[in-house]
């Protein structure tokens, strides 16, 4: 993805200007895609890089995450998508977003139908259904204990297609819709991260400032580590609004760094099927922990290959 590519590019120069050691500094920037582990000190500048939607609410780091729906039959696909969110420190996963419109034609084509046979997991997708009803969702932004949403659904029967685009918000501690009004009023949303609204930007730590600058031809944010001797490291560039947790002041405790460290290994392990959904379901629906199940491959998901730099 492009998010990791750029940020691999730009590690291969994270080297401490003159020889001389970096600042100790530790944070997360978190991106809708891409989380980054930053650790710098008397070892250089450790980045690790990893395919996660990462949010943080009530204290505690969540995952974010999508997971394939099928209910297809031999002569219809009805796919979608569902949306989780996962506690890092307890490991449990929660439904948050599920679609609705898929479940219920699926529903609905069952029982007008009940001698159709279900597909299996490693059967193919039928290459011409008679009814092909498929969604499609992207996580646009996190926001504290809120995720932003934009959702696709498309319908085909008899000749006819609908296509119908929708964008939300979801409130990951509920999973009940929430209006843009209600993300402003919530002081949750500003207490959990750093977030680069605008460029330049910058925080001043203990014995550090990260400085945040703007390619307006890329559309990008640039992370610049500086010393108090303003000697300076160059970052990485991420996507516009990033969003910067602080480990180092105050310090997380070991179970945090315990659950950080598990989330970061999972998610270096995805495969490019796993991908970054809608519909607010009446009540949350707790299942175990849990990846993405494939089966039949019916789209390119966007998750990129891990990167590690030192």
């Amino acid at each position: 993805m492009a998010t990791l590519a750029a940020a691999g590019a730009a590690l291969a120069c994270s080297r401490p200007s003159a020889d001389v050691e970096p600042p100790s500094a530790e944070f997360i920037v978190a991106t809708p895609d891409s989380t980054f582990w930053v650790r710098t000190g008397e070892t250089g500048i450790r980045v690790r890089a990893v395919p996660m939607t990462l949010a943080r609410y009530g204290g505690r780091f969540h995952e974010v995450y999508v997971a394939d729906l099928d209910r297809s039959f031999e002569d219809a696909v009805f796919t979608g998508e569902r949306v989780y969110v996962r506690d890092l420190a307890r490991g449990d996963s929660t439904l948050v977003y599920d679609d609705t419109l898929v479940l219920r034609l699926a529903d609905h084509y069952a029982r007008l139908h009940p001698d159709a046979r279900p597909l299996d997991p490693d059967d193919d997708t039928p290459s011409d259904p008679a009814i092909s009803a498929t969604g499609e969702t992207d996580l646009l932004e996190v926001r504290g204990p809120y995720v932003l949403l934009e959702h696709r659904s498309s319908f085909a029967h008899a000749g006819d297609e609908e296509d119908d685009t929708v964008q939300t918000a979801v409130d990951l501690r509920t999973g009940a819709a929430a209006t843009l009004a209600a993300l402003r009023r919530d002081p949750a949303v500003e207490r959990d991260s750093s977030i680069v609204r605008a460029v330049p930007a910058s925080w001043t730590r203990r014995g550090y400032t990260l400085l945040a600058r703007g390619d307006s031809s890329q559309g990008t944010v640039s992370l610049t580590l500086r010393d108090g001797a303003s000697r300076s490291w160059p970052l990485f560039s991420t996507p516009p609004h990033p969003r910067i947790y602080w480990l180092d002041v105050p310090p997380v405790d070991d179970a945090t760094r315990r659950a950080l460290a598990r989330a970061f290994n999972d998610a270096a392990a995805y495969d490019e099927s796993v991908k970054y959904v809608r519909a607010t379901p009446r009540d949350l629906h707790h299942v175990p922990r849990a990846r993405p199940a494939h089966g039949r491959t019916r789209r390119h998901h966007r998750a990129p290959s891990a990167t590690r730099a030192s």
